[in-house]
């Protein structure tokens, strides 16, 4: 078992349950990252090691914005999911059901893929490498990536021919495009019920066939223009501007744009229809003529015209080497004709063969489009019982489109219920305008008991509200604005306004922190509060090694640290932070906290000198820069024990001591300074700085950092911080 590495455990496990849809289709050896293959051999102290790992990540992971929900889950069923790892008998039983249990679920993914590569084995005795390409895209259909369909074609010999050229690749970018898309479908979800815009000509009321129309596109660009203007202040105008800002850019202008943006229209309808085509054609190496009308019109309604549709799919139809029966609708390009076969003959008449199945397979046709999964599965079973052995290739394309699109309702399902948990009501607003406009007739999960309008409208209130709330805040006091988004992320927490304007509210940092040691020795940490409303302060205690560790957080402006080390008060650190923003932080040991008299709160100690009598050093008060050069300086300055000793900073390994009889010293290179260099091995070897014996008492010290530049050359600070200063006494 590999040691565990909390970054690649989000990726690989939190992304893959999320992905799944939670929990439920998880097991305890994946969620506690525990191989399954090692259950017998790993010991009762390995496994509630790895279990205590995963736990303390779960906790740690409660407030991420992406998947605390999905922590939330985990964390409340910890000690149930846990129980049956922790022994070594249960351990050995659990692994037997998770493994019988994967080969099921890995059953169900293989099915469709197995089914193809079986028929396609027994019709060319192997595997053409040409369609290839066709099984893996019917594997991503059951979730299965290049490497598993790789895996399981293993099994089977591949026979080689020619692959087809690749397409030359787009000057319109992808991120460009997928910004298209995604604002597109808002805009539908928006109109909840207007007309259907695949793409910018749909919006413009256009085809593609009218992208020399410039003139044309102009007019209408212009008069929804002009509709934007009349639009209330909302997410609906917004989406509306973007979406004519492509206009003007891609289509307005003619010329190469808008040809390449017809391209990319083109493209994006054929990577639409290939994996459906490619599972009409798969088998028989023909497309019939109630699939092919089928196609044509989802190519019209994902934005081509009528011609283009027809070319599109009779591109990849004669692209795959399948042949189309058109029946009575002829393509534009000519196609390899079908024999026909005989018809039957009864009583010396040739008849024409029953196709009773056409009927109900029409009607799952009308019913995917119309949104209805479950009223096409019926017509398909329908059709499968009516069919006469000629409709299997027509109804299981339409059979495997209906699985893929229930197997994704089922998902979209439980996102629903997820981002209805969290407030994530944009989230789920994009879930359920899917459901309602693909897959409206399937039911939510027994759990849930309202219906997808009603969730509909309480997912458009929340939205509404939180965009009048930001509204509100946006254009009243200054003073109610974090209050008022803050209500208005409460009501919605995605809302992406109230987020933007969060973030660009900044929240004001404590002020003046100290730290004093109690009579039970525990360090008291208090500050100044910060002027922003409604905060969290959380503190943090810088340790000798130079990292930070937090202490704690609270909500007052006090915090006692019973965990600080028993001689020297650390340096504090505290940040306000409110609504996943923080503030500058302030330090204990900034330059413009006054230090008083020597005493425990101001950094001062005492330790015994090399002749048994007490030395005092005390923190000096100069006003010197924080970061002298830009080289972190030092903290904790203090005599232990006749050594100087300190906190070293990250990344410094050699500093400058510089010591003065008469007065602090000005600079490193002080003339009536005397100086010397101390690296961090030897203050390792001996315990701290050594003072010179022969240097006179009571004295001024201070210590400058050093950096080692990439040429090797030494750069000393010039100037020295005021926590790397004390007066010696001895």
């Amino acid at each position: 078992m590999e040691a565990f590495d909390p970054n690649d455990y989000r990726k690989r496990v939190l992304a893959a349950v999320e992905r799944r849809g939670g929990v439920e289709r998880s097991d305890s050896f994946e969620l506690y990252d525990i191989p399954v293959e090692e259950a017998e051999t790993l010991t009762d102290a390995q496994v509630t090691e790895r279990v205590a790992e995963v736990w303390g990540f779960w906790q740690r992971q409660r407030d991420h914005p992406k998947y605390r929900v999905l922590v939330g889950l985990l964390v409340d069923e910890h000690d149930r999911r846990s129980e049956l790892l922790l022994r070594a008998s249960s351990r050995r039983a659990e692994a037997m059901r998770v493994r019988q249990m994967r080969e099921e679920r890995d059953a169900e993914r293989y099915e469709m893929l197995d089914t193809a590569i079986a028929r396609l084995v027994q019709r060319h005795g192997g595997v053409p490498a040409s369609k290839v390409a066709g099984l893996e895209e019917i594997g991503a259909m059951g979730g299965l990536g290049a490497a598993e369909v790789a895996a399981r074609l293993r099994r089977h010999r591949i026979l080689a021919e020619d692959a087809p050229p690749s397409a030359p690749a787009p000057t319109l970018t992808e991120q460009r495009r997928k910004q298209i898309r995604q604002l597109l479908a808002e805009w539908e979800r928006l109109l909840d019920g207007g007309p259907s815009a695949p793409t910018l000509f749909a919006l413009l009321g256009l085809d593609p066939s009218s992208a020399g129309h410039t003139e044309e596109i102009r007019l209408r660009a212009d008069a929804l223009r002009a509709r934007a203007r009349e639009l209330p202040p909302g997410r609906v105008r917004v989406v509306l501007d973007e979406l004519l800002v492509h206009v003007n850019d891609l289509l307005t202008g003619g010329g190469p744009e808008v040809d390449e943006y017809v391209r990319a229209v083109i493209e994006d309808v054929t990577a639409e229809l290939r994996p459906k085509v490619r599972a009409a054609v798969l088998v028989e190496d023909q497309l019939v003529g109630e699939d092919y009308r089928y196609l044509v019109d989802e190519a019209v309604e994902l934005g081509l015209d009528h011609a283009e549709a027809v070319r599109v799919l009779t591109d990849l139809a004669t692209g795959l080497g399948a042949r189309i029966e058109t029946g009575s609708a002829a393509p534009a390009h000519p196609v390899v004709p079908r024999t026909p076969r005989p018809a039957p003959a009864v009583g010396g008449r040739a008849t024409a063969p029953q196709r009773q199945w056409e009927e109900p397979l029409k009607a799952a046709r009308a019913a995917l489009r119309g949104g209805r999964p479950q009223e096409a599965a019926k017509q398909v079973a329908r059709a499968r019982q009516l069919d006469n052995g000629a409709g299997a290739t027509s109804i299981r394309s339409v059979a495997d489109e209906v699985e893929r699109i229930l197997a994704e309702a089922a998902v979209r399902w439980r996102n629903v219920a997820s981002a209805r948990a969290a407030r994530r009501y944009v989230e789920a607003l994009e879930h359920l305008e899917y459901l309602r406009r693909t897959a409206a007739d399937v039911p939510p999960p027994t759990a849930q008991r309202e219906s997808l309008d009603e969730l509909t409208a309480e997912a458009t209130r929340a939205v509404a509200e939180a965009d009048r709330l930001v509204a509100a805040a946006s254009s009243g006091p200054a003073a109610d604005r974090v209050r008022g988004l803050l209500a208005a992320q409460g009501v919605c927490a995605d809302h992406e306004g109230a987020s933007a304007a969060l973030a660009a509210t900044p929240v004001e940092a404590p002020g003046r922190v100290e730290a004093s040691r109690m009579g039970n020795g525990s360090v008291l940490v208090t500050w100044s509060p910060s002027t922003t409303e409604d905060v969290a302060y959380k503190v943090t205690r810088r340790h000798a090694e130079g990292n930070w560790r937090v202490v704690g957080r609270t909500r007052t402006t006090e915090l006692e640290d019973g965990g600080a080390p028993p001689h020297e008060i650390p340096v504090y650190a505290v940040v306000a932070t409110s609504a996943g923003r923080s503030s500058e932080e302030a330090r204990s040991d900034a330059p413009s906290r006054p230090l008083a008299a020597p005493g425990p709160r101001q950094g001062s100690s005492s330790a015994a000198s090399t002749s048994g009598q007490p030395a005092t050093a005390t923190v000096s008060a100069l006003p010197d820069e924080p970061n002298p050069g830009g080289i972190p300086t030092v903290g904790a300055l203090a005599g232990q024990g006749g050594l100087l000793v300190f906190t070293w900073p990250p990344g410094v390994t050699e500093v400058y001591v510089v010591a003065r009889a008469d007065a602090p010293p000005v600079r490193p290179d002080d003339p009536a300074a005397r100086s010397w260099k101390v690296t961090n091995m030897r203050y390792e070897i001996d315990g701290g700085a050594k003072i010179p014996t022969d240097l006179p008492t009571p004295c001024h010290i201070a210590v400058a950092s050093c950096r080692r530049e990439a040429n090797g050359a030494l750069t000393i600070a010039p100037g020295f911080a005021a926590t790397a200063r004390l007066h010696w006494t001895s």
